[in-house]
C-alpha cells in the first residue's frame, strides 16, 4: 500500500513537471509578429495582426489571434451597431493560419522579436492564460482595442523588457488613416463617414496609430528595447512569408461623389427650368427633405445609442436633420405654406453652420448639401410670384 502511494505521487509529479516543461520554451524558440495584407472582404479591408510562437524542439508552431468573431452569434449585427461586439482570442496551427492567406492571395510578413528565453516563455505563458475559455472574450473597439492593439499590449506587458516606440507629431486623424484603405470600398467609405463623428478627426499619436496592422508593423520595425543599460532593436529579422500583388483595386462601382453630383445637376436643372416657367416643384422638396430626415434618424440613433466613442458628436445631423421628415409632410399642406416656408431659413442656417464645425464630411455629402441649399433658395427667393400648380 505504501509503495502504491509513493508511485502515485511520483506519477503525479511527473505529469505536473511535463506540463510545466511544455510551457517552457527552448533555447532556439522564436516569437514573432505576423502582419497580413488587407483583403477584398469588408471585415479584412484593414489587414490583420497575430503572434506566432515556434519551438521545433517541442513541436510547437502556433498562431495566437485576437480577431475571431462569428456572424452567427445572437444579435451580432445589432450588438455591432451598438458597439457591444465581443471578439475572441484563439490559437491555431501555423499551417492552418497560412492556408487562408494563400487562398485569398494576401501577403504575410513576419517580424522575429529580439527577446530573451525568459521573456519568450513569459509571453507564451501569458498567451496560454489568455487563451483559456474564461479569458478569451473581450469587448472590441475598432480604434482603441482590436486585434492589432491587443498584440502590442501583450508584448509590452509580458515580454520582460521595456519597449520604446518612435514618436511623431500627430498630423493624421483616425478618419485620415482608415480612408487609405477604402479605395475599393467607396460606398463603405461613405457609410463610415456618415456614422463616424468629429472625434475621429482628432490627430492620432504614433502609438495610437497601431490600431492598424500596417502601422503596427512599421512601429515595431523601428522600436527599441532596454535591458539594463543596453538598448537593442526589438525586431531581429523581417521575413516575407507570402507575397502577392496588392489586391486593393479600384471599385467598378461609381464613386458616391459622382453619383450625387449627377443628382445635383438634375435637381439644379429642374429647379432652374421650373423657376423660369413659374411652376412649382413641390415633389422635389418632399423627396429631398423626407430622405434627409430619414438619414438623420439613422445617424441620430448611432449617435445617441452606440457605445463607439467616435460616433458622438456627429455633425452630419446638421444636414441630415431628423425634423426634415416631419417638415416634408407639413409642406404638402398648401394653406400652411405662408408659415412653414420659414423652415427653409433654419435649414439653410444649419447647412452653412456645418461648414464651420470642424468635422470632415464625405465629398458626396457636399453634393447633398448643395441640393438642399438650392431648394431652400428657390423656395425663399424664387417664390415671390405665384407659381402655377
Amino acid at each position: 500500500m505504501y509503495r502504491q502511494f509513493i508511485l502515485l505521487i511520483f506519477l503525479f509529479l511527473l505529469i505536473i513537471q511535463k506540463q510545466v516543461n511544455a510551457q517552457q520554451l527552448g533555447t532556439y524558440a522564436t516569437v514573432s509578429i505576423l502582419t497580413c495584407d488587407p483583403g477584398m472582404d469588408v471585415y479584412s479591408m484593414y489587414g490583420h495582426t497575430a503572434i506566432r510562437v515556434k519551438d521545433e524542439a517541442q513541436h510547437i508552431d502556433a498562431v495566437f489571434n485576437y480577431g475571431l468573431f462569428s456572424f452567427d452569434a445572437p444579435d451580432f449585427m445589432y450588438r455591432f451597431a451598438k458597439g457591444k461586439t465581443d471578439y475572441l482570442m484563439g490559437d491555431e496551427k501555423f499551417g492552418s493560419f497560412m492556408r487562408e492567406y494563400v487562398e485569398d492571395k494576401r501577403s504575410v510578413y513576419e517580424q522575429v522579436l529580439n527577446l530573451s528565453q525568459e521573456g519568450k516563455t513569459h509571453l507564451f505563458m501569458a498567451l496560454l492564460e489568455n487563451d483559456k475559455p474564461e479569458n478569451r472574450q473581450y469587448r472590441y473597439n475598432f480604434f482603441m482595442d482590436n486585434c492589432a492593439t491587443r498584440v502590442r499590449d501583450m508584448i509590452e506587458r509580458n515580454a520582460g523588457v521595456t519597449v520604446h516606440f518612435t514618436d511623431n507629431h500627430p498630423i493624421e486623424s483616425y478618419r485620415d488613416l482608415i480612408k487609405k484603405y477604402h479605395h475599393h470600398f467607396r460606398w463603405i467609405d461613405l457609410g463610415i463617414d456618415l456614422l463616424v463623428g468629429k472625434k475621429s478627426d482628432q490627430p492620432v499619436s504614433a502609438y495610437g496609430q497601431m490600431f492598424l496592422p500596417d502601422y503596427l508593423k512599421a512601429q515595431f520595425a523601428g522600436a527599441k528595447i532596454t535591458t539594463g543599460e543596453t538598448t537593442q532593436p526589438l525586431v531581429l529579422e523581417t521575413r516575407t512569408l507570402l507575397l502577392f500583388p496588392n489586391a486593393s483595386t479600384m471599385s467598378d462601382l461609381p464613386w458616391p461623389a459622382f453619383v450625387f453630383g449627377f443628382f445635383f445637376l438634375i435637381v439644379a436643372g429642374i429647379s432652374v427650368r421650373n423657376v423660369r416657367r413659374k411652376k412649382n416643384t413641390d415633389w422635389l422638396d418632399y423627396w429631398l427633405f423626407a430622405l434627409s430626415g430619414l438619414a438623420g434618424l439613422i445617424i441620430g440613433w448611432f449617435t445617441l445609442y452606440s457605445e463607439h466613442p467616435a460616433m458622438s458628436p456627429n455633425y452630419n445631423l446638421l444636414w441630415a436633420f431628423p425634423p426634415n421628415l416631419v417638415f416634408a409632410a407639413i409642406w404638402r399642406v398648401k394653406k400652411w405654406r405662408n408659415y412653414s416656408r420659414y423652415y427653409f431659413y433654419l435649414v439653410a442656417a444649419l447647412l452653412l453652420l456645418s461648414l464651420f464645425v470642424g468635422q470632415q464630411f464625405n465629398p458626396a455629402v457636399y453634393m447633398i448639401m448643395l441640393m438642399l441649399l438650392l431648394r431652400c433658395g428657390v423656395n425663399l427667393f424664387g417664390n415671390r410670384y405665384p407659381f402655377k400648380p
